[in-house]
């Protein structure tokens, strides 16, 4: 099993957001293990803002 790995700042040099409106945002971001640093997978998430704070929705992790 890999370890986990926080993401390093560098992720969002090459991660994007997209605005869909409202209160949600749709994000891509590059995943990263403790053996190889970056990886070849991405995460595509959903962000939306509530009242109680923020919810998050995966959608998928794949190899672009």
């Amino acid at each position: 099993m890999k370890e986990r790995v926080e993401l390093p700042d560098q992720t969002w040099e090459t991660s994007c957001t997209m605005w869909r409106g409202g209160q949600s945002w749709l994000a891509l971001v590059d995943l990263w293990t403790a053996e190889e640093g970056r990886s070849d997978l991405c995460l595509e998430v959903d962000i939306c803002e509530t009242d109680v704070g923020f919810r998050f929705e995966i959608h998928m992790v794949y190899t672009p």
